[in-house]
């Protein structure tokens, strides 16, 4: 959104030598989204995550009825772009998360080994990348533990998948 502001200059004497406007734009761009339930990962299939509730979305980046798994940019610019989650634990195997690009491009990946203890492994992919409007994200997973592994739910931590505009 855009206001305009009163603009004050004030000469090196404290004397108001101007007194002008500017307009000054808000880019509260953004969107916080989850997934309520868990989401069963089939072994080594990329699978792109949905989300089905919002925390916020400030400017249509989300839909909660169609493409439930994407942020789209409805404006242009940099945007931060982060996702985090939670698999069940399994000692097999690998874990790997990438940012996805207009269904195609992946802009981020992180990829790990299961954890040797009995907890589960928590994974985090983020970066920030310059968005035409139209252009949307996704967040795709792949596991190979041998058998399908859920992606789990904790309030507020995961599955959680999220961008910002910043400029």
């Amino acid at each position: 959104s855009a206001t305009v502001t009163p603009v004050i200059t004030i000469n090196d004497r404290g004397r108001v030598t101007a007194l002008t406007s500017a307009t000054i734009t808000s880019i509260d761009i953004g969107a916080r989204v989850f997934n309520s339930g868990i989401i069963s990962i089939t072994n080594n299939t990329a699978t792109a995550l949905t989300f089905d509730s919002e925390r916020w979305d400030t400017d249509t980046v989300h839909s909660t009825v169609s493409n439930t798994g994407r942020l789209t940019a409805t404006t242009a610019g940099k945007y931060i772009i982060i996702a985090h989650f939670r698999f069940a634990f399994n000692g097999t195997g690998f874990r790997s998360a990438r940012l996805r690009l207009n269904g195609v491009t992946n802009i981020a990946q992180v990829t790990m080994d299961p954890t040797a203890s009995t907890f589960d492994d928590y994974l985090i992919v983020s970066t920030i990348y310059n968005l035409a409007a139209t252009d949307y994200v996704e967040v795709v997973v792949l596991q190979d533990s041998g058998a399908a592994l859920d992606v789990t739910v904790v309030a507020q931590e995961t599955p959680e998948f999220m961008m910002q505009k910043i400029g």
